[in-house]
Order: C-alpha cells, then sequence, then structure tokens
C-alpha cells in the first residue's frame, strides 16, 4: 500500500493510467476523466452485444485510484462506489468528484470486500488485478466480486493472460524496490531514474474460466481488452452472478 500511496503523491493520474507521453503530471484532468467515460460505454456496449441485461443500480469499482472509472460509470448508474488500496488515492477521488453526488469512495487494503453479500447490481475493474502480486490474492479478489454482486448481477473485470517469462523479470520494478530499502528517496527514483513499483502479473484464460465455474458464476463473454497489445494481451471478463 506504501507504494501506491508514494504514486499517489508523484503521479497519480499516469499511475492508474500509464501512457508514456502523459508521465510527470503531463495528463490534463479533463482529458484523463474523458477515457473513463468512453471507456464506460465501450464496456456497457460489449455487455448489450453479448446479451447481457443490467441492473442500472448500484455499482462497485475496485480499485478505482482517483475515480476516472467510478466517474465514468456515474451518468448511467443510482450509485457508484469506489473503494482502493491507497488512502491518498480515495483522498484525491473524492476531490476530484466533489460534484458527483452518487459516487462514494472507501478505502480498504483488505482482501475481504467491505460490503455484505449481495450488494451490487454491477461490479467492475480494469487495469488493477494485474498489479497484485501473488495469483491466490487475484482469485479471491475474483471470488469476492462473485459474493457482493447481486443474483442476476454483472461483474465485468480485466486481466492479462499469462505474462512471458521476459516480462516478468521488471528490473525497474525490482530496482524501485532495492534502491528504496536502501533508503533513496522515492522522489528522486520516479523522477530521475524514471523508477515505479508497477507490477505486471496474469492468470491463463483457462485458469480463470474453471475457477468463475466453481465459484458458481456464469462466464457469459471473453473479449480481447485491447486488440492493439502486442507480445501479451488480456481479456475482458463478463459474468453473470
Amino acid at each position: 500500500m506504501s507504494n501506491w500511496n508514494a504514486l499517489a503523491e508523484l503521479d497519480p493520474l499516469w499511475t492508474i493510467l500509464s501512457d508514456p507521453e502523459k508521465k510527470f503530471g503531463k495528463w490534463d484532468s479533463a482529458e484523463f476523466f474523458s477515457t473513463g467515460e468512453r471507456e464506460a460505454e465501450r464496456v456497457l456496449a460489449m455487455c448489450k452485444s453479448n446479451g447481457i441485461n443490467i441492473a442500472y443500480g448500484r455499482l462497485l469499482d475496485f480499485g478505482c485510484g482517483v475515480g476516472r472509472m467510478t466517474r465514468g460509470f456515474s451518468g448511467l448508474f443510482a450509485s457508484c462506489v469506489g473503494v482502493d488500496v491507497s488512502e491518498k488515492m480515495i483522498g484525491l477521488a473524492r476531490n476530484f468528484n466533489s460534484e458527483r453526488p452518487n459516487c462514494e469512495f472507501i478505502a480498504s487494503d483488505s482482501a475481504l470486500l467491505p460490503f455484505a453479500d449481495k450488494s451490487f447490481e454491477f461490479v467492475f475493474t480494469v487495469l488493477v488485478l494485474q498489479h497484485v502480486p501473488k495469483k491466490s490474492t487475484i482469485l479471491r479478489y475474483v471470488a469476492e466480486f462473485i459474493r457482493v454482486a447481486k443474483d442476476n448481477g454483472v461483474i465485468v473485470f480485466q486481466l492479462p493472460n499469462e505474462v512471458p517469462f521476459r516480462h516478468r523479470i521488471q528490473l525497474r520494478r525490482r530496482l524501485w524496490s532495492w534502491l528504496s530499502s536502501a533508503g533513496v528517496p522515492r522522489s528522486w527514483l520516479f523522477k530521475k531514474l524514471g523508477l515505479a513499483p508497477i507490477l505486471i502479473n496474469g492468470i491463463s484464460r483457462q485458469e480463470v474460466e474453471r475457477f468463475i465455474r466453481a465459484q458458481g458464476a456464469r462466464v457469459q463473454a471473453v473479449e480481447r481488452y485491447d486488440p492493439n497489445e502486442g507480445s501479451f494481451h488480456s481479456y475482458y471478463y463478463f459474468l453473470v452472478k
């Protein structure tokens, strides 16, 4: 969590949407949040094209950061709840979205989501699970998504397929860890060396689908997250409980 709090102070918008051209505070906030609105529209269009019916009640945005997707969905759902491990990200989310009364933001670093069973009509996460270090923890979160979804609720999450070995080394992330442990200021590591502690993890589609079925949910569709991804790619999984 400390790394995400540090990144929230150093460059929160780039941390969430890591366009190389936008690093070091170059994201315009209006442009940044417009990407969330477009992605929300794209996700709901994919639901429709795959015959998934949506009840536009309460939505959960897991790993919400500063509320990019929470805000993106907020014009369509009655209420939207964003949860994130970083208290600093949540503070920024509340500030950025103070004019959105149907958006609520909660900080929680627990592997168990702080919500009762069957609390949401729609559960969503994108560009989040891939940063969780352990595959077992990723799957535990997927189980939590299913738990907090209402009967006939929809769960949509993005996750890379198995990450090739050459991409698992992630030397720049390891350097951040070694040097910050040695007392080198994180701001210097980020601004001078261009390092960041962001890892990429993934699970094969076969394993993910097998796990979902074991949790009692139905995989309604699987779509490529970004058809232009190169050497390895990720999927959007569309589930119905």
